[in-house]
């Protein structure tokens, strides 16, 4: 049987159409299904499905994101491959260049740089924030940009960045706030540079004012901050009661309520509550599970880790310390601290006997050494403590 070439034309029409019908309806099905997947928690599933998508379908419209979910599922799988991680994300950049999921893709590099090359990190962020200006990860780039100055110690950039995520459009109140926080931070920081008490002055006035924030992580590091400054400026009466007040307002924040029984028990002892002192290292002691200093130290650890992000996790186990983690050492210096309290109150049986538990634990040299030679004064002093 012979077809016309007008009937030939229109088969090829409507075979045409109904071949794009079916590559959208698969296009979308594949995407819909893999999206299913990953709000599941089968990521593998998910991944496999969104592979399928950019191999069946390269010049999707949904490639693009299917390249930017895929490296997601990566970094939810393998956080700590970070050369991996780079890979899967500038694939993004590389396949799809002028897809809106590249300022997506490019703010996951920065913080992957951010990890160990903060100049790198710097760079792509401020490349970012000059491409993708009134993008909405634009505050949160500027407070991390804020973060990576403080890192390399670049006060001057620090607070000028982290002051400028109060005037970008759509920044949350939670960051501003934060960001806030942060400029009070580098005052603190100023001060152990330049001496200059004006600085402390000015930083707890800084973090007074988000001291009622509504994010609560943000209400109890300003109060820390604020009674740190007090401390340093020898207000030690008025630094416990800011500790103090801390300790409630972080009752269900482990890492935070232990940071300041820490600062509360250190302001009695400056002020010569030597007793009272002695409790709160007691107390701080007490909140965490185990009866030896090796047990306590090592809950500790756990507290810590579990009140920072993924991200900050990844940074601490990578580096196999707590150099970059503020507080990590708060337990052994406890310790210390508590055994010179109860020398100074004439316990020195019991001094001794948490020193020479820590002095035996410790690999810190600092600890080991101001155990052993606290220790050795107490030894020494069974007539009575010396000052």
């Amino acid at each position: 049987m012979k077809v016309s070439k007008l009937a030939f034309l229109s088969l090829s029409i409507l075979f045409l159409c109904m071949t794009c019908f079916v590559w959208g309806a698969d296009d979308a099905t594949l995407w819909d299904q893999a999206q299913a997947k990953y709000q599941s928690g089968d990521l593998s599933e998910a991944a496999d499905l969104l592979s399928q998508l950019l191999d069946q379908f390269p010049s999707s419209p949904k490639a693009p994101p299917a390249q930017l979910q895929l490296a997601r599922i990566k970094l939810k799988q393998t956080p700590e491959d970070t050369q991996g991680l780079l890979t899967a994300f500038n694939l993004v950049k590389t396949k799809y260049p002028s897809s809106p999921e590249v300022a997506d893709a490019s703010v996951h590099i920065g913080y992957l740089h951010s990890r160990t090359d903060a100049t790198q990190a710097i760079k792509d962020f401020k490349d970012f924030l000059a491409t993708y200006q009134g993008h909405d990860q634009c505050a949160r780039v500027t407070r991390a940009l804020g973060g990576l100055y403080l890192r390399n110690l670049d006060l001057d950039n620090a607070e000028k960045t982290f002051d400028s995520v109060k005037s970008i459009k759509g920044a949350s109140p939670d960051l501003v706030d934060e960001s806030t926080m942060q400029s009070g931070f580098v005052k603190i920081m100023r001060y152990y540079h330049s001496k200059d008490r004006s600085q402390l002055e000015t930083a707890v006035d800084i973090l007074s004012k988000v001291t009622a924030s509504s994010s609560k992580d943000v209400q109890a590091r300003a109060q820390l901050g604020a009674a740190e400054a007090t401390l340093l400026l020898g207000q030690v009466e008025e630094a416990g009661d800011k500790y103090e007040a801390a300790v409630q307002a972080c009752g269900d924040q482990p890492y935070y309520r232990g940071i300041a029984l820490y600062g509360a028990a250190l302001s009695s002892e400056e002020a010569g509550k030597i007793e009272q002192a002695a409790d709160g290292y007691a107390a701080l002691l007490k909140m965490l599970s185990g009866s030896s200093i090796a047990e306590k130290d090592a809950a500790w650890q756990k507290v810590c880790l579990s009140s920072i992000g993924d991200r900050a996790q990844v940074a601490v186990k990578r580096d196999g310390t707590w150099k970059r983690f503020p507080g990590g050492a708060t337990i052994q210096e406890s310790v210390i601290h508590q055994g010179r309290c109860l020398y100074l109150m004439g316990r020195f049986d019991d001094a001794i006997k948490v020193l020479s538990e820590l002095e035996a634990y410790t690999t810190n040299s600092w600890a080991k050494t101001r155990a052993t030679r606290l220790k050795q004064r107490c030894q020494n002093a069974k007539g009575g403590p010396q000052r």
